[in-house]
């Protein structure tokens, strides 16, 4: 009969190295595979609520320009006049006239400012323009 040894057969703990690894292996494909890209948010504008059209994903190279409801254009945090705006877009568009610019009007404002920037970036020569909404109970998103 086999006599046992209680040290020399007790149980082996968890190693718990594979599970950190596969811990922080995860953790590093999410982060890499996670969009970074900032989209410009002014506090002050309240975008207006419309059906689920797709979900925005901002390129790379995009002019947001914000529209408060009293009208005032905000670009970066920096308040901008007719004047000094047009002169930023035009500057912007110049090198790359490919680049796109983004529209986020108050839903709470005058339909008169957003036109009024609309146009002005148009003179600028802007191609592509897009206007940003908000989806019912979801994120922003830019058509």
């Amino acid at each position: 009969m086999r006599i046992r040894d209680a040290q020399g057969e007790a149980e082996e703990p968890y190693n718990l190295i594979p599970l950190t690894d596969m811990a922080f292996n995860l953790l590093i494909f999410f982060m890499a595979a996670t969009s970074f890209t900032q989209i410009e948010k002014d506090m002050h504008v309240q975008l207006p609520r419309t059906t689920p059209f797709q979900t925005m994903s901002a390129p790379p190279r995009q002019l947001v320009i914000n529209i408060r409801q009293d009208g005032t254009t905000v670009v970066n945090g920096k308040t901008y006049d007719g004047d000094d705006l047009a002169k930023l877009v035009a500057g912007e568009i110049k090198p790359d006239p490919s680049r796109v610019v983004l529209i986020r009007a108050d839903e709470r404002s005058i339909m008169k400012y957003f036109a009024g920037v609309a146009t002005l970036c148009k003179r600028a020569g802007v191609n592509e323009l897009k206007i940003g909404l908000l989806q019912q109970d979801a994120a922003p998103i830019a058509h």
